[in-house]
């Protein structure tokens, strides 16, 4: 047995260390990298999450407009105690009202058509929600606009905020 070193001795330029030193440098960015688009992933749905409430409750009725004001197959944009809302009048005796905010990631819905038809539109990433029924039905959105409790009672359009 012989007591020697039999370790190899590293030269300057020694090409070993530095392709070691590469493909640890490249494997930390690629975790990096991976573990960044999980994260975002992440933060997509929480907003989503966070803009879709299906149903406003709670409060009262309150008296938003005139019922003459909203003919039917008509709609409009309000704004009533800090909320805006984007009411439709289905007939003489039905309306619907629904938050302006998109379910895909908050921006402001607008009124808007498409094909013709009366449609709510989002100008941030081309969602349309049916005013009829809130449901969306081309975009990123999934989930539909949160409605509001509406009725016509006489000469006035109640919503429940």
């Amino acid at each position: 047995m012989s007591n020697e070193d039999t370790t190899p001795i590293a030269t300057e330029g020694c090409a070993c260390s530095n392709r070691r030193a590469v493909l640890r440098g490249s494997l930390a960015a690629a975790a990096a990298g991976a573990g960044s688009l999980a994260l975002s992933g992440c933060t997509q749905q929480l907003k989503e999450e966070n803009a879709a409430q299906k149903h406003h409750t709670g409060g009262d009725f309150t008296e938003v407009m005139a019922s003459a004001d909203l003919p039917v197959g008509e709609s409009t944009q309000l704004d009533v105690d800090g909320r805006t809302l984007l009411l439709h009048r289905e007939d003489e005796d039905n309306v619907t009202a629904y938050s302006n905010v998109c379910t895909h990631q908050g921006c402001a819905v607008e009124i808007t058509e498409r094909d013709g038809q009366t449609t709510y539109g989002c100008p941030c990433h081309g969602s349309h929600f049916d005013p009829v029924t809130g449901k969306p039905y081309g975009g990123p959105a999934k989930k539909p606009l949160t409605d509001f409790q509406a009725r016509v009672d006489g000469e006035q359009i109640l919503v429940k905020l």
